[in-house]
């Protein structure tokens, strides 16, 4: 396989540059490698033979005249699937599944050869695949006796940006001075943990926001905070529960 893909590099370099693409996969997720041969004819795939490897050239996944994945790294045993039926109109896109930590900013390209009398060789996709794990939705409890309000969340990915909001006669994001977080990152899981504190005034709503750069996504609790109780967004409790889920393109 070694030699195969030294000779199939050799005649890519004349090919067409490939095309660049980035995808973000869910941890324990799959996520799809998308390519297109972008053939105006049907593709006889008994003359097809095409392979992804990541950026160490580890092959990922193998396609050989019809058979799969003769030379496939046992890294990815088990975790990649082609779609042999749409293989004629010239996709050769692979669903990588089980989405691991490891598997971040990993470059994965795409070779393929076209067997017959002028053998055409191409180089069509690169895909860098970033990773991430949705954080839950925070826990927001109240001390009445600090005056204080605490966030809470584990299990997301990669490092959040924590932020607050207070609405009392208006509606306003705290400082970061305003506010004590401790973010850690779990040495066996190597997913993040976050908590946040802020000082709290009675009549006031307080909102923890936890945003994902890599999914672009905030999740969000309130708290309302009155004079004789506070009540919370503990998730076993039977109180008033305000939870926004917000997707920014």
């Amino acid at each position: 396989m070694a030699i195969l893909i030294l000779i199939i590099s050799i005649l890519l370099l004349s090919a067409p540059a490939a095309s660049e693409n980035e995808v973000t996969g869910i941890i324990g997720e799959s996520v799809l490698l998308s390519c297109d041969l972008k053939s105006s004819t049907a593709i006889d795939t008994a003359r097809l033979r095409f392979h992804w490897q990541d950026e160490s050239k580890i092959v990922v996944y193998s396609f050989n005249k019809g058979e799969e994945n003769q030379h496939q790294d046992s890294l990815y045993t088990n975790r990649t699937k082609a779609f042999r039926s749409e293989m004629t109109s010239g996709n050769i896109s692979i669903k990588l599944s089980q989405v691991t930590l490891e598997d971040k900013q990993n470059v994965y390209s795409a070779f393929a050869t076209l067997l017959g009398e002028n053998d055409k060789h191409n180089h069509p996709c690169r895909t860098t695949l970033l990773v991430a794990a949705r954080f839950p939705t925070p826990s927001v409890t109240v001390n009445k006796t600090n005056m204080n309000a605490t966030c809470s969340t584990q299990g997301g990915y990669p490092q959040p940006v924590v932020t607050w909001t207070i609405q009392d006669r208006g509606n306003h994001t705290l400082d970061p001075w305003e506010v004590q977080t401790n973010i850690t990152l779990d040495s066996e899981s190597g997913l993040y943990s976050v908590w946040s504190q802020v000082n709290i005034t009675e009549n006031q709503t307080v909102t923890c926001h936890i945003f994902n750069p890599v999914l672009r996504e905030t999740v969000s609790n309130t708290t309302i905070v009155s004079p004789s109780k506070s009540i919370n967004t503990d998730p076993a409790g039977a109180c008033d529960r305000t939870q926004h889920l917000i997707f920014m393109n």
